[in-house]
């Protein structure tokens, strides 16, 4: 039987490591999701909302773990800093699953009349990216690390106004495509989103790590 103490540093580290598993499937969720858009893919598109589930049960056990350490141990200081932050974490994450989600409906939906996403795929990119240095940060109580990642959404900011514009000007030319039009207006819209959870996620590191609650947004 492992000991109590020993028990208890293992399963905050099984914290960290599983919080690390929830960004990856949500951060290739979103990664594949703008291909099944760029690609007319409408298999790639279910198979994403098909996974969600796994998302899914993978943050109830985060959530019921958390909520195990806190009755039972009745941690202090870091250690409660890190069970409340990763809690908050799971939410932002699994709300960066649901986008990606809504994203894989519009392309198992689409009929590929607007041909070029213009700045959409850059997005997801860098969202992928901000998503896999903030689990770094996370794994490395490294809050400076996260501070540096969230200046990452002003170019996603930038690429979500331009994105907006062009396709603005397409419905308005083009009347014909305006439903697909619409669809990737919100698409647009929940990525950028995505990089909004991630600054949330990054405050959270530099909240368990220096105690310090900081807008990063």
């Amino acid at each position: 039987m492992i000991p109590y103490r020993q028990r208890y540093r293992k399963d905050l580290s099984d914290l960290k490591s599983l919080t690390k598993d929830l960004a990856d499937h949500v951060g290739e969720a979103i990664e594949k999701s703008v291909i099944a858009l760029s690609d007319s893919n409408v298999d790639l598109a279910r198979e994403i909302i098909k996974n969600d589930q796994e998302v899914d049960d993978l943050s109830i056990k985060i959530e019921n773990l958390c909520m195990e350490l806190l009755v039972l141990q009745q941690p202090m200081a870091r250690d409660l800093r890190r069970i409340i932050g990763i809690l908050k974490i799971g939410i932002d994450l699994e709300r960066i699953g649901d986008l990606a989600v809504d994203i894989a409906r519009v392309a198992a939906q689409s009929h590929n009349e607007i041909t070029k996403l213009e700045f959409i795929p850059r997005m997801a990119e860098i969202s992928r990216k901000m998503l896999r240095e903030s689990m770094e940060a996370l794994m490395n109580d490294d809050a400076d690390t996260a501070r540096q990642i969230t200046k990452w959404d002003y170019e996603i900011d930038g690429l979500y106004v331009k994105a907006r514009d062009k396709l603005l000007k397409i419905i308005i030319d083009r009347p014909e495509v305006i439903k697909e039009g619409t669809s990737l207006l919100m698409v647009n819209r929940h990525l950028e989103r995505t990089g909004d959870h991630i600054c949330n996620i990054c405050e959270t590191i530099v909240y368990i790590v220096e105690a310090k609650r900081e807008h990063l947004n």
